[in-house]
């Protein structure tokens, strides 16, 4: 079974030539490119409808534990349309002082008397992953699999590396230091180095940039493994986005995960591309050649055109040419690509042959006491130095003057206003195309305030000054609508004429400066109702009664963290616990009552991406009125 599919970028790789111009937009992801991943946290619970692909979460929270529903989970991702589930992995390495499974007597694969070392923590990482992939292959054949070494082996596995786990340079336990973080990157290597040797040839790492520096700190030790990234997006347009975020590990960005439909969603990187545009003259269309590039891809590409044949030719290697000399025209190839990891997309070229495309400026602004001495060059695309192009003015004369070479003036001074030239422009290689320049003279911009209210009874009295920029001199207002409700002086004070009633009223005019730059003006102020007297009838309180409330609820401590992005289990001891109370905390945190015994409450804690860690506090509202208030950390 292969992994989750994935799909390649195109890029382009110039060799002396134009540069690309970016075409149309992205297509939409595939539905195979957008799955679910769960775990522990959803045992018992209705999973991700119609997954594209499914990751299921082999442990219970912790390494050296198991999923109680993995095999169930496991049957819920064989049913995805990419029938091709894929695992993740608890990481840690809490070392000797806070693992109970630590190795203290151990000859492979490395040599550990049980010390804090790096050979012993590699030999722990070993032994959680060994534990981790049994599991696997118990469910797998629990699930009826033919082979399940052969299905766990085809299958990507993910290491979850997290604050939340026991790390030695995050869990107080230890320094924070060089020598710590080497035995915290000792043990993730004896994970990658045990899945590797069982047979699994497609491992990467789910991490953030944060929580991987503060684990890792700065190696190269897992240089061009891929990631699996959370907390970037809050949506599948956004995980599309986020598929070019630079990799923690120099590895490819193959997933993003993002919150769906209650769930953890996930996006696989590389479905959404914009084709590539290249320009070449006609007489360059013979011997044309650029190599396509396919980024965010493992090991080489293989390219297999469908389409644009025979004028379009693109080799195995990706080698793009043409069959010959090509008439004026736009010429498209497409096709699949195909990595040495199995990961696959597809690509689309268009080559525009003979065609000069107009490139910046095509718009100017200038004063109307600048206009006389305005000028700006016209430039195209594909034009050869040796044989500059000719323009061809066909429209905006006499106020815009196109010369041949391109070089646009004004034909002296203009009024305020909007103008605009247009035309052909061609070379001797029989290349050509069209150009068009639009020249904005003295706009005067109308600033805040736009717009204002005012209760009727001030209305009289009301005034505000309007403001207009972009101005050489003193502006004058000149109203043109709103009178006589509204009145604007020449200096732009706008004033009631009396008390208004309540409604709304607009206003508007044009403006100049004294050099002649002009524009327009608006304001609208609305008017409210006065606001309206109250009597207020004060009625006698009612007898009090006497009631007793049961002893308080009292919480000792919570167990677990909650962690930003994820659903996680957390679990409050203490006394009082009746009734599944309603449970709060900060913004982005939802709280649910899994479970209560009295003395115990389960709590399933699912935190908005991206929300910031800390100790915050839990308050749980009971039926009675009554509240307990108890703190818990999140990181």
């Amino acid at each position: 079974m292969p992994r989750p599919l994935r799909r390649l970028l195109l890029a382009l790789c110039l060799v002396g030539l134009a540069s690309p111009v970016t075409a149309s937009a992205a297509t939409a992801p595939s539905p195979v490119s957008v799955g679910f991943d769960v775990s522990f946290p959803q045992c018992g619970h209705t999973l991700p409808p119609s997954p594209g692909f499914g990751i299921v979460g082999v442990n219970n929270g912790h390494g050296f534990s198991t999923n109680p529903c993995l095999a169930f989970e496991l049957v819920w991702a064989q049913d995805a349309a990419n029938a091709a589930p894929a695992f993740y992995l608890n990481t840690q390495n809490p070392g000797p002082a806070g693992a109970p499974d630590w190795p203290v007597s151990q000859a492979t694969p490395q040599a550990c008397t049980g010390n804090n070392s790096t050979a012993c923590a590699y030999d722990y990482g070993w032994n959680m992953a060994s534990a981790s992939y049994a599991a696997v292959l118990s469910a797998e054949a629990q699930d009826g699999a033919a082979s399940p070494g052969a299905a766990a082996n085809a299958a990507h596995w993910w290491l979850d590396v997290e604050t939340a786990n026991q790390w030695e340079t995050t869990g107080g336990l230890y320094a924070n230091n060089a020598a710590n973080q080497s035995y915290d990157q000792a043990s993730l290597r004896g994970m990658l180095g045990y899945l590797q040797s069982a047979g699994a040839t497609q491992v990467g790492i789910y991490s953030t940039v944060r929580q991987w520096s503060a684990i890792m700190g700065v190696t190269s030790a897992f240089a061009g493994i891929p990631v699996w990234v959370p907390g970037l997006a809050a949506s599948l347009t956004q995980a599309v986005d986020a598929c070019t975020t630079t990799s923690f590990t120099g590895g490819r960005v193959a997933l993003i995960q993002y919150p769906s439909q209650g769930y953890d969603g996930d996006y696989a990187c590389g479905l959404v591309e914009a084709p590539v545009t290249i320009s070449v003259s006609t007489a360059g269309s013979l011997g044309f050649s650029q190599q396509l590039v396919a980024d965010n891809a493992s090991g080489a590409v293989t390219y297999a055109q469908s389409t644009g044949q025979p004028q379009l030719l693109v080799s195995a290697s990706g080698l793009l040419t043409t069959s010959g000399t090509l008439p004026q025209g736009s010429y498209s190839a497409a096709g699949t690509i195909t990595d040495a990891s199995g990961d696959t997309g597809s690509f689309q070229v268009t080559l525009d042959v003979g065609q000069l495309v107009q490139q910046l400026p095509t718009t100017g602004r200038v004063k109307v006491s600048g206009s006389a001495h305005y000028s700006t060059q016209l430039a195209v695309t594909a034009a050869n130095p040796a044989d500059p192009p000719t323009f061809a003015q066909t429209s905006g004369q006499p106020q815009l003057l196109v010369s041949a070479s391109g070089l646009l003036t004004t034909s002296g001074t203009l009024p305020a206003g909007t103008y605009s030239a247009g035309g052909t422009v061609s070379d001797t290689l029989g290349d050509t195309g069209t150009f068009t320049f639009t020249l904005t003279v003295g706009q005067l911009v109308q600033r805040p305030p736009l717009r204002a209210s005012v209760p009727a009874g001030q209305s009289a009295t009301y005034s505000v000054q309007l403001d207009v920029g972009a101005n050489l001199g003193p502006i004058t207002y000149a109203q043109t609508s709103g009178q006589p409700a509204l009145v604007v002086s020449a200096t732009g004070l706008v004033t009631a004429s009396g008390t208004l009633a309540p409604g709304t009223y607009p206003v508007a005019g044009t403006v100049t400066d004294t050099t002649g730059d002009a524009g327009t003006f608006a304001f609208t102020l609305t008017v409210t109702p006065a606001a309206a007297t109250t009597t207020t009838t004060t009625t006698p309180p009612p007898p009090t009664t006497t009631t007793t409330l049961p002893s308080p609820p009292r919480a000792v401590a919570v167990i677990g963290r909650a962690i930003a992005g994820r659903t996680r289990i957390l679990t409050v001891t203490g006394s009082g616990f009746y009734g599944r109370p309603r449970v709060t905390s900060h913004p982005g945190t939802r709280v649910v009552v899994a479970h209560d015994t009295g003395t115990l409450l389960v709590l399933r804690v699912s935190v908005w991406r991206g929300s910031r860690n800390g100790v915050f506090v839990f308050t749980l509202v009971f039926r009675n009125g009554q509240r307990c208030r108890v703190r818990y950390v999140q990181g």
